[in-house]
């Protein structure tokens, strides 16, 4: 209810303005925004002034009300929605802005196991920068740490419970990193829009080719254990995900003559599948574990 009331605020706002004001008011509110997460944490005020550094710019929009925030990369600009509440954007800047110093990167050339790996990786290295700058704002900003939690507490949870115990901050972030994996429905929004993404290969003979190795994390991620890259946690999907995954990399023109397509290898054999009764399954079907025995494994308890 809050939401709606602010979204038609702005919009009278939108409709007061000219251009030009709207530009300037946008400016002062993105300026109050950035203050706000330089003052209360050193964790976000970092990531926020490296993106600035690097020339990157933070503009507001009327965006989607489920989208925060975006970085585009080809523009160097962070996107703010300007219908969401400053209390909730001091959290997302810091996302959006972890993004910009991110180097990992993919193209079709890539199997759709490793843009999907990627994928992952690189949103929740920035939910675990996100996190652990919303930690540090937990007193100075109670309702951005309040509405962190209410959309991801598990992340949140985990990192608490390791700052807490071990007063080490990549430790922490690295808990909150695996945790990210664990948001099932929304970690299958990126799996599905990067299947779709990776679908637009088909016609191109260079596609599929590559793969990425748990060493090419290091460079951007290098705080979690590269073992996780390759473990069930961090590689199950949904099912309907991984068939999507099998069927791009069968329709691949490469097996355009091909009659039976059912033995082409291709990457999303190396996915894992949960099945309904909440196991851990090889996506060929062989039983792996129960959900919560990973879950309990790689997160050490």
């Amino acid at each position: 209810m809050a939401m709606k009331s602010f979204k038609e605020g702005t919009l009278s706002s939108v409709f007061s303005f000219t251009e030009e004001e709207q530009e300037a008011q946008y400016q002062k509110r993105i300026k109050k925004i950035i203050d706000r997460v330089s003052k209360s944490s050193p964790l976000g005020r970092k990531i926020v002034n490296s993106a600035l550094s690097k020339g990157v710019v933070i503009e507001m929009e009327q965006g989607d009300n489920n989208v925060n925030g975006r970085y585009v990369p080809s523009m160097k600009c962070v996107f703010l929605n300007a219908y969401v509440p400053d209390d909730v954007l001091l959290a997302t800047i810091v996302h959006e802005c972890r993004h910009s110093e991110q180097s990992l990167d993919y193209d079709h050339t890539y199997s759709v196991h490793s843009a999907v790996s990627i994928v992952r990786a690189l949103e929740a290295d920035a939910m675990a920068h996100e996190c652990a700058a919303v930690y540090q704002m937990r007193k100075t900003e109670p309702e951005t740490y309040d509405a962190f939690c209410f959309r991801h507490e598990k992340v949140m949870k985990a990192y608490e419970q390791s700052f807490e115990t071990e007063k080490d901050e990549n430790k922490a972030k690295e808990e909150a990193f695996k945790a990210w994996y664990d948001h099932q429905e929304y970690v299958e929004q990126y799996d599905a829009h990067t299947v779709d993404y990776m679908a637009m290969g088909k016609l191109y003979a260079g596609a599929y080719k590559k793969e990425v190795s748990s060493k090419d994390f290091l460079n951007d991620i290098g705080y979690v254990n590269p073992d996780f890259f390759n473990s069930a946690r961090a590689n199950t999907v949904s099912h309907d995900v991984a068939k999507s995954a099998e069927k791009v990399e069968r329709s691949h023109i490469r097996h355009l003559l091909k009659f039976d397509k059912s033995n082409i290898k291709t990457s999303a054999a190396k996915f894992f599948v949960r099945s309904q009764s909440g196991q851990i399954e090889t996506f060929g079907g062989k039983n792996v574990l129960n959900v919560k025995m990973i879950n309990n494994k790689m997160a050490g308890r």
